[in-house]
């Protein structure tokens, strides 16, 4: 094949190949790429989920962004059993057909991801792990457990590398809760996004949003 075949070729898989989105609330102003999958699952308002990603029994919030083949809220098998294949389970659509027992497995824990996370590339959060606000999860990471607020995690399993403001921003920003304000307050503050500072002042002061 050809590299134009090729790019060709790719072209029409990313725009082709369709998304599934089975028991879900997604807000009008999110964005689900291609390929990806989400089930039982709710997405906030202006965030997005990248291409090829499998998302399952998980509460996205606001102004999140998630990159390609991310995973979340992965399923879990009964590490105590003698076995963990499901043909011992009452589970539908996992693994082979034939079934030697149905036993119930314990229900899905849901992964909560908080407003204004950034998710990288590859990265796997598994089911009933909370991500607070404004995390950022470096490519590849795995997340196992809870993420503070406003923290940089990498690695496997994900550590935290740095915190991205001083103790006293992250508890500022956070009490702004500004991912809930109204559009026509957001377009007030946009212009001092790049400015933490400046941003919370201009809510605490001109705005008045905060008291």
């Amino acid at each position: 094949m050809s590299r134009l075949s090729y790019l060709y070729a790719k072209v029409l898989k990313k725009y082709f190949r369709g998304k599934a989105v089975k028991n879900c609330e997604i807000d009008d102003t999110a964005v689900i790429y291609s390929g990806t999958q989400i089930v039982n699952s709710s997405v906030g308002r202006y965030s997005y989920v990248g291409y090829d990603c499998d998302i399952s029994n998980a509460e996205i919030g606001s102004f999140c962004s998630i990159s390609a083949n991310v995973v979340i809220g992965a399923a879990q098998h009964p590490s105590s059993w003698v076995s963990t294949s499901p043909v011992f389970e009452n589970v539908r659509n996992s693994g082979p057909k034939k079934r030697f027992s149905f036993h119930d497995v314990p229900p899905a824990r849901t992964a909560v991801i908080g407003p204004d996370v950034w998710i990288g590339r590859n990265a796997i959060v598994m089911g009933g792990v909370n991500v607070g606000p404004g995390c950022i999860i470096g490519s590849g990471a795995v997340v196992t457990k809870d993420l503070e607020p406003y923290g940089i995690y990498a690695g496997v399993p994900a550590k935290l590398i740095r915190f991205r403001f001083d103790k006293e921003t992250i508890a500022k920003l956070l009490d702004t809760k500004w991912w809930e304000l109204p559009d026509e307050n957001l377009d007030k503050l946009a212009d001092k996004i790049k400015s933490p500072k400046e941003f919370i002042d201009l809510m605490n002061s001109e705005c008045g949003f905060v008291e």
